[in-house]
């Protein structure tokens, strides 16, 4: 991975995409309808013992029907999907001619005569159904509710897939959270225990030294013994401030990119920081993304330039880190581990060549609406 992020092709954990099983939906309907020879078809969840959802639908050119996303009600005896749901099984309705409910009222105001379903079991329970409907007088021909089973057991291997990959993308949320909130503790107990005990040795150290005779071999001693303590005390703050920067808890992603910059070994433009407050796992890895693209763009040779955006786009917050250092972009170790990390947030991290010349890191993370 991470020599396909160097050579500038995008890392593939996390792509900000649908879910996948949408798109199997979508092809399954599709796939249903010419199979059959329906004029309709959609696959559906149940929310209930007599509600569902659409999720997906196929319509031939002309024929009516209901959006995805819409919500029907069903009586369990007098359609297709209904007897589905208490059977289990494949079913048919050759005609919704006199039957109540509202299920049939609709079916038969948008111009189709007659369905056959057959389910989508997903651990055992009815999850939903596959559907195909005709605006044709005559039934679709015997047997093509037992044909659906396929398309429905397609279904199902989607949808477990999804949830299986969904408690993975949670796990690994989970333990992304976890290691921030191990780092935000180690930097508390640094501040409020070593960092403490420096400083007032520090100052014991200068009241010392404020006594001594002047030229005194102690007066010496009491100085290289501050000396030393000030190096101590600047590398614990460093090592604080590199497992998590108190100003990213309290300030947010803005200042504390915004400091990052000015510590920066290379002068750095900022062209945009957000306002607001984030989650705080996502703005963590913004910083940290920020913070090893500052790091890479210093290393490089020939950077005279570097620029860093965190912008704030409603839906998802975008940081982007660019040099002109020449040559192609180097493998970045600590930036193939942030793109893991991307991932795991839903996000996803880039690093290709810049235009004209240099190299250009980019992750975008999803905000929840």
């Amino acid at each position: 991975m991470a020599d396909r992020a160097a050579n500038g092709v995008p890392m593939e954990p996390g792509q900000l995409q649908t879910a996948p099983e949408e798109a199997i939906f979508r092809a399954v309907a599709e796939e249903v309808g010419r199979v059959l020879d329906a004029e309709a078809t959609g696959v559906l969840r149940f929310l209930g013992d007599e509600r569902a959802v659409i999720v997906a639908v196929w319509r031939e050119d002309g024929t009516r029907g209901m959006p995805v996303n819409a919500e029907l009600d069903f009586d369990r005896r007098n359609s297709a999907l209904g007897q589905v749901r208490s059977t289990r099984a494949p079913a048919r309705a050759d005609s919704y001619a006199g039957r109540s409910g509202e299920l049939p009222g609709v079916m038969e105001a948008i111009g189709l005569r007659s369905s056959v379903a057959a389910p989508v079991i997903v651990a055992a329970d009815v999850w939903g159904a596959v559907v195909a409907s005709t605006t044709r007088e005559q039934p679709l021909p015997a047997g093509s509710e037992h044909r659906l089973a396929h398309f429905g057991a397609l279904v199902a291997h989607a949808v477990a897939a999804g949830e299986a990959r969904r408690g993975l993308e949670s796990s690994r949320l989970r333990l992304v959270e976890a290691a921030d909130e191990s780092r935000r503790q180690l930097e508390h107990t640094l501040h409020e225990g070593a960092q403490q005990h420096l400083l007032a040795l520090m100052l014991r150290l200068r009241a010392a030294l404020a006594s001594a005779d002047p030229g005194s071999a102690l007066e010496g001693k009491l100085g290289d013994a501050l000396e030393e303590g000030m190096h101590l005390q600047a590398a614990v703050g460093e090592l604080a401030r590199m497992l998590y920067p108190a100003i990213l808890s309290e300030r947010g992603i803005g200042p504390a990119v915004q400091a990052l910059a000015v510590r920066a070994a290379v002068p750095v433009h900022l062209r945009g920081l957000p306002s607001r407050r984030f989650p705080p796992v996502l703005e963590a890895t913004a910083y940290f993304v920020s913070e090893a693209a500052l790091a890479s763009a210093a290393a490089h040779a020939g950077v005279t330039q570097v620029s860093l955006l965190v912008d704030d786009r409603g839906d998802r917050l975008v940081v982007e880190v660019r040099h002109d250092g020449g040559g192609e972009p180097q493998p970045v170790p600590a930036l193939a581990a942030l793109a893991e990390r991307a991932a795991a947030v839903g996000g996803r991290l880039e690093v290709e060549p810049a235009q004209p010349a240099g190299t250009v890191v980019r992750a975008e993370f999803l905000l929840a609406g």
